[in-house]
């Protein structure tokens, strides 16, 4: 099984900052790693206003060599604090994978990939087995019938850390959401109509409805890939929106604290 590490930055409005960031510390990273890493940014028109959306308007994801623990790496990702603006917040977490699916017809090749759906969730305690049955088994295998989409993955929590008010600081984990669902697309558009029939389930309504699951979303634009070249993402889209209309919140790690 695979791991990734997932970190979802703000950097305010330094303009600078960001250069640097996408420009010189990620490709450092990258290199230290002996890996590869994709990015993107929040997109712009948020399509799911009524569930609470995942903080960071640039999402950077990680392939993490094997062997390595989880926190070494953590470290190694982990930006200089110095070169950062005084009110930026990167929230770093790491994953293995727990369940994967490709499209049939799909060759695996990661520049294919053009937008992101991640959802961090957790179910309740008293319906925990039942729901990731019922998640693994009949939900995303209905999902899969999207012919935009490429892959479905699930992902576990590993590790988690914070940037913030400067600080660079491990968090418990314990306190929040165990699950990631990691869906990629070939295309910026959102299957609805499978979206909507999958919704309006019994099983849906009852625990997503019914309260039995938290959960976040959000919805990222790919529009680069390191090491970088021709046929990345941002040069196959003809057009790409930027700057996510949640820039700027704040969503600290301690407010998944409440999840049962």
């Amino acid at each position: 099984m695979s791991r990734i590490t997932c970190v979802w930055a703000d950097l305010g409005d330094d303009a600078d900052a960001d250069e640097w960031y996408e420009s010189t510390h990620i490709p450092d990273v990258v290199a230290k790693l002996e890996t590869t890493a994709r990015s993107g940014d929040q997109a712009e028109d948020n399509v799911f206003k009524e569930v609470a959306g995942i903080d960071g308007t640039y999402m950077t994801i990680y392939d993490l060599p094997d062997g390595v623990d989880a926190k070494d790496l953590d470290a190694q990702i982990c930006p200089a604090l110095d070169k950062l603006p005084t009110d930026a917040r990167l929230d770093a977490r790491c994953y293995t994978e727990y369940a994967s699916w490709d499209r049939e017809d799909w060759r695996g090749d990661s520049h294919d990939i053009q937008m992101w759906i991640v959802v961090l969730w957790q179910p309740a305690l008293a319906i925990h087995d039942e729901f990731v049955k019922w998640f693994q088994t009949e939900f995303t295998p209905g999902l899969l019938e999207s012919p935009e989409l490429l892959r479905t993955r699930i992902f576990k929590l590993e590790n988690a850390s914070l940037v913030k008010d400067q600080k660079h600081e491990q968090v418990d984990t314990e306190s929040m959401y165990q699950y990631m669902t990691f869906w990629e697309f070939d295309c910026d558009e959102l299957p609805w109509e499978i979206l909507v029939y999958l919704g309006s389930s019994e099983r849906w309504r009852y625990y997503i409805e019914g309260g039995h699951v938290k959960w976040q979303i959000g919805q990222y634009l790919v529009n680069r890939m390191y090491p970088g070249g021709v046929g990345s993402p941002a040069v196959k889209r003809t057009s790409i929106v930027l700057n996510g209309e949640r820039k700027g919140a704040t969503n600290d790690s301690d407010s998944e604290a409440d999840i049962a």
